[in-house]
């Protein structure tokens, strides 16, 4: 009895405290303030969706030069910022060491041809020899080991005519590559275009492509067709294609905007030997469409290359689009000016705009920010105040 008598008071004293509290509570949620918001309704938008990266300007085709022999420059015949043709004399480099291995290879061949003249004649005279001996052996005159002598002196002979053949093709050779390398001593410039960089000075000493990297003189470059060098991250190098339009804008010329194509993208990451940690990039070449005024090597450029276009799409400002567990939601006002959460499928996007495939109809009001708002503080049912 006693415990029936206590469980029967906790339950009016439960009883009279919500009935106390409860008004009290709901009096608080009415008095507390609706949240300034920003709405939006959900409407036709053209987007373009780009990529954004930055980079220096460069020629597209850009020669470096280097020796391919190793001396001393005894003449420089043009000057940085000259413009130059195909087949121009550039540059010459000190003879004397080339021209004394020409003389010494000329020379050498002509005693290897000498030599094999000599030989020529053993042979002519070993096979007398052996057809002589030949015609006595069959007469008895000599003995067999005469007659094999013989023989075996006619095989040394053309042996050595043989060896004296490779030795005169060997010389030809040397003499040859002497010659080429006296050639090689005297530069001409490969392209038309402009000495974009003069690494050199009279008199100075430089090495030749056959040992190491070699020392580069000069660069020759094509200033009528630029590009420009970027490097895009790996989330974002999947959506780009060659020939992609690139918009361009270049801190040399504010205000203005330019023109280009993409015209290569890398296989392969520039840092993929590196740490994992690190961020991975990969190289795209941009080619910048003519324009009226002058690219430099060297000027920094801002681009976006535009991968995807939608026209008359519904969107809303990124800033409306909130994720939940790895799914998108929008709040959507309702009567009362409630708002509820409402499971979006989302589309390309611009640097401010989102496209809405799914879940919304045209003309829905959104609560479009503040991003704080939309993301933490608002929930379901909640009362808002759109702001003017």
């Amino acid at each position: 009895m006693k415990r029936m008598k206590m469980t029967r008071r906790r339950r009016t004293v439960l009883i009279v405290t919500g009935a106390v509290l409860l008004p009290a509570l709901l009096l608080r949620t009415c008095r507390e303030p609706a949240p300034e918001v920003n709405v939006q309704a959900v409407g036709r938008e053209d987007l373009v969706e780009t990529v954004p990266a930055s980079g220096v300007i460069r020629p597209v085709v850009e020669v470096r030069i280097s020796p391919e022999v190793s001396g001393e420059i005894v003449e420089i015949f043009v000057g940085e910022g000259d413009t130059v043709r195909a087949g121009d004399l550039i540059l010459k480099i000190r003879q004397d060491q080339y021209l004394s291995q020409v003389d010494q290879a000329g020379a050498s061949l002509g005693s290897l041809k000498a030599q094999y003249a000599r030989q020529r004649a053993e042979v002519r005279q070993a096979r007398l020899n052996q057809e002589r001996d030949r015609k006595l052996y069959g007469l008895n005159a000599i003995s067999a080991v005469e007659f094999q002598q013989s023989r075996t002196e006619l095989e040394i002979a053309e042996s050595s005519l043989k060896a004296a053949e490779f030795a005169i093709r060997s010389g030809e050779a040397a003499l040859k590559e002497a010659r080429e390398n006296l050639q090689k001593t005297t530069l001409y410039a490969p392209i038309d275009g402009i000495v974009s960089r003069l690494s050199v000075e009279k008199g100075e000493r430089v090495v030749g492509t056959s040992q190491m990297a070699g020392t580069e003189l000069l660069r020759i470059s094509d200033f009528s067709r630029m590009e420009v060098g970027v490097e895009v991250g790996e989330n974002d190098i999947v959506r780009i294609r060659l020939r992609d339009s690139v918009r361009v804008e270049i801190d040399a010329y504010p205000r203005r905007e330019f023109r280009g194509v993409v015209t290569q993208i890398a296989n392969s990451a520039k840092n993929m030997d590196e740490r994992f940690d690190q961020v991975t990039n990969f190289a795209v070449r941009i080619e910048l469409l003519p324009d009226s005024v002058k690219f430099l090597p060297g000027m920094s450029a801002a681009v976006n290359i535009v991968t995807e276009k939608r026209s008359g799409c519904l969107a809303l400002p990124v800033s409306g689009v909130f994720t939940r567990e790895k799914e998108t939601f929008v709040w959507v006002v309702g009567p009362g000016r409630t708002v509820q959460a409402r499971k979006v499928v989302t589309g390309i996007q611009d640097h401010d705009r989102i496209e809405i495939r799914e879940g919304l109809e045209e003309g829905e009001p959104v609560v479009t920010g503040p991003s704080e708002m939309v993301e933490k503080r608002l929930t379901a049912g909640r009362r808002v105040r759109p702001s003017p």
